[in-house]
């Protein structure tokens, strides 16, 4: 009786059966924000339930769960978020990976399920100093998507896209925040020069 060979699966590889290992993307996109400081920018970044507000396209973010004691707003790692274009159709779930890093101003995240073909994708923000203001970084790695239209160069420029409107709405928040110091400065200013 002749033995048979059963094939040999190479050290590490991928998903069992026989299946090719998952061709992995990876990447990182940038934008800069002059004349912002990267501590003024960095809150906004930090707002992990506030993506409607500075991603283009995302109208809907919010806490999945019953949040908690605190409201829902404590960011723990776990914490999951629940992001959606409606005019698009598309929808993620993303789980904070860590506590936001306030030091290094980093945040990190995970897309645990969504209806655009991701299987595995973890992205970390970072507001960066430079250039007489400061610069959004946003790296990636992720398994290849799986959807109609998807390739990798096709992540890169939508991500490339998010972070530049993403700098654009955070630039524009910072200064309406300066706009709005100055506006009581002068009150408090012109109420002094009543009272005196």
């Amino acid at each position: 009786m002749e033995e048979q060979q059963r094939p040999v699966q190479p050290a590490g590889g991928g998903g069992g059966c026989g299946a090719p290992p998952e061709e992995q993307w990876r990447g990182a996109v940038e934008a800069a924000l002059p004349g912002t400081p990267a501590s003024a920018a960095w809150p906004h970044v930090a707002s992990f339930y506030a993506a409607h507000r500075y991603l283009p396209g995302i109208d809907v973010c919010e806490r999945v769960g019953d949040g908690g004691e605190d409201g829902g707003l404590l960011l723990v790692p776990g914490c999951v978020r629940h992001v959606a274009s409606s005019a698009a159709g598309l929808w993620a779930r993303e789980e904070l990976l860590e506590a936001p890093d306030h030091a290094a101003r980093r945040l990190r995240y995970a897309v645990v399920d969504s209806n655009m073909g991701f299987g595995r994708y973890v992205a970390t923000l970072r507001v960066l100093d430079g250039g007489g203001g400061c610069r959004i970084a946003w790296a990636f790695e992720c398994d290849a998507v799986r959807g109609e239209g998807w390739s990798e160069a096709a992540l890169v420029a939508r991500l490339a896209a998010s972070v530049d409107g993403m700098a654009e709405r955070v630039q524009q928040a910072v200064a309406a925040e300066a706009e709005a110091r100055a506006g009581e400065e002068e009150e408090e200013e012109e109420e002094d020069g009543v009272a005196g």
